[in-house]
């Protein structure tokens, strides 16, 4: 429907139609659109997962070439599938895939050794910052319309990322 119609122009009634079910049937499971918005995007990002970056125990540089190249990845898919020409559409997906990077970064982090963190709020500042890094660069490259290199944009995120990570763990040390 994304295709079709722009999200604002989408309805309740579209949506029951479009699923063979009534209006009651989607409320009973949904709030309104934007939550049934937030599942699909959830569980299209999580589908994109790696199963070695879901099993990592250290933020490796293969590790955050992955997580790269599937942010890329599923920026360029949900755009190009999406008619993007709502400002709140793209704001939800773009926040819930900021988001959901940043919880499994975290959970990289808390799993094994890559950082020597005193408490977890390091832990969640520094997966914060790196979320921003990869998501920045990722959106960043798809914007200037850099589509058919996405290696080049690893070979430029990653070395940023791993270099601000070993900073902090200098720092972290000291």
């Amino acid at each position: 429907m994304l295709q079709k119609k722009g999200f604002d122009a989408i309805t309740i009634k579209d949506i029951a139609q479009e699923a063979s079910i009534n209006r009651a049937t989607f409320y009973a499971h949904y709030e309104d659109k934007y939550a049934l918005l937030e599942e699909i995007i959830e569980q299209a990002f999580y589908r994109m997962f790696p199963k070695q970056v879901m099993h990592a125990k250290k933020f490796t540089d293969e590790i955050c070439n992955q997580l790269i190249l599937m942010t890329y990845n599923y920026i360029v898919a949900f755009y190009k599938t999406c008619r993007m020409d709502s400002k709140s559409i793209a704001t939800i997906v773009d926040e819930k895939i900021k988001n959901m990077l940043k919880q499994m970064i975290e959970s990289i982090f808390l799993k094994g050794d890559t950082l020597s963190t005193k408490d977890n709020l390091n832990i969640k500042v520094i997966s914060a910052m790196t979320c921003s890094a990869i998501y920045s660069g990722a959106y960043s490259w798809f914007k200037d319309g850099k589509n058919d290199k996405p290696d080049l944009l690893v070979d430029i995120v990653r070395p940023y990322v791993m270099n601000g990570l070993d900073m902090y763990r200098s720092y972290d040390e000291c």
